[in-house]
């Protein structure tokens, strides 16, 4: 925090005037923004002594603002305006003008609001499941070969209709009931992440 000891003069009743030191607070301003899955939070701070006043130059609907202010025992007060977008993508790489005016001067702090890396957690969870679909089919698979060139047999028909079923009775069992799982342990934390 920026803090600025001046001298004012102050007029007294009998026309003198008289030196006094004067502590103000030159604002401290921050600005931030958040993703969530169906928002974007914009958050400006203003640090200063007396109360900054905090506006938004921001073009679009679907934009609600909440603003609170803190008082400090030291004379200062906090003030965080949030900006709450409906429509985070549509403020992608476009520029967030926070303004703070303190004792006449207007403080402008610009962000550029970038998505970087962000992925959504049922999407996440959609990709290691098939990631685990794939490993278990694989498996699948390389136990069938295996069972084929230990048992020798070479009839087309066996090939294409018994060993098959051979194989699935074998270890068709266990794969159920790890695919049933799965679709339990995923469906549960759908339900946990919509709720």
């Amino acid at each position: 925090m920026r803090g600025v000891i001046c001298a004012s003069s102050i007029s007294l009743v009998l026309g003198r005037s008289q030196e006094k030191l004067a502590s103000l607070s030159m604002p401290t301003v921050s600005l931030h923004y958040k993703f969530f899955e169906d928002h974007l939070n914009l958050t400006c701070s203003a640090t200063a002594r007396p109360a900054p006043v905090i506006s938004w130059k921001v073009a679009g609907s679907g934009i609600e603002n909440s603003t609170e202010s803190v008082s400090h025992p030291n004379g200062t007060t906090s003030v965080t305006s949030i900006l709450q977008v409906k429509d985070p993508e549509s403020y992608v790489g476009r520029e967030v003008i926070c303004e703070v005016l303190h004792l006449g001067t207007v403080t402008d702090v610009r962000e550029t609001v970038s998505k970087g890396f962000w992925f959504s957690v049922p999407l996440l969870l959609s990709i290691l499941s098939l990631v685990i679909l794939l490993v278990l089919i694989s498996i699948l698979l390389y136990w069938k070969r295996r069972w084929n060139q230990d048992r020798g047999e070479s009839s087309q028909e066996y090939k294409e209709g018994n060993k098959l079923n051979d194989v699935l009775s074998r270890f068709g069992g266990h794969l159920k009931i790890l695919v049933r799982g799965w679709q339990w342990y995923v469906l549960f934390v759908f339900s946990k992440i919509r709720t």
